[in-house]
């Protein structure tokens, strides 16, 4: 799997920078939509005003430095950490989408547990503003399938301030991860690099 995400993530039509340390593959995870989800209105201005960009548009305007960041801050929060990580770290950062494995190939389940058995190190990302929902689902169950020595060493939780989660409290006691919180942008990506230098 290490082989074809390197592969992947090469080719891959969403990452516009380069990795120096191409080895050093280090697994994003976080909600990719804001909550609570955008309702429907029959209204056109405020179907307009809610409709969320495709990644492709999104990233675009995070490169242009033109994001609305309300459009959808979990989205771009990711996509923000993930260019930032490459750019300045070097590290070989992504997210579940960047690969383009198909679904009907590996279900997204699977391809976070394969995707965190591969890489180097695994980073959670919980804000406050994020569906964290299907954060949480998908963190017990990857927690469930790698190795305790892999999930304390390798694999971090992070959650925004005054984010308050059952399923939080239990990935330190029950799998014994790195689990932090942050106050801002600043603060979330100065304690993933120093993670990723433990790892490193």
């Amino acid at each position: 799997m290490r082989d074809r995400l390197r592969e992947a993530l090469i080719d891959s039509e969403y990452i516009e920078t380069e990795a120096s340390k191409p080895d050093f593959l280090v697994y994003l995870m976080g909600p990719y939509k804001s909550y609570p989800p955008y309702e429907s209105s029959a209204s056109a201005e405020v179907a307009a005003a809610t409709t969320r960009p495709t990644l492709d548009e999104i990233d675009r305007q995070l490169e242009e430095g033109t994001l609305d960041l309300d459009v959808d801050e979990a989205l771009a929060l990711l996509l923000a950490l993930k260019r930032d990580l490459r750019e300045q770290t070097g590290v070989n950062a992504f997210l579940a989408t960047d690969p383009e494995i198909p679904l009907e190939e590996m279900d997204a389940a699977t391809q976070s547990i394969e995707y965190t058995k591969a890489a180097t190190a695994t980073i959670f990302v919980a804000p406050a503003m994020g569906d964290n929902l299907g954060v949480g689902i998908e963190t017990g169950s990857v927690c469930e399938h790698v190795s305790d020595a892999e999930l304390r060493t390798d694999v971090a939780f992070y959650g925004e301030q005054n984010v308050e989660s059952a399923m939080i409290k239990a990935v330190s006691a029950r799998w014994h991860i790195t689990v932090d919180d942050f106050e801002s942008y600043a603060d979330l990506f100065k304690a993933i690099r120093a993670h990723l230098r433990t790892v490193a």
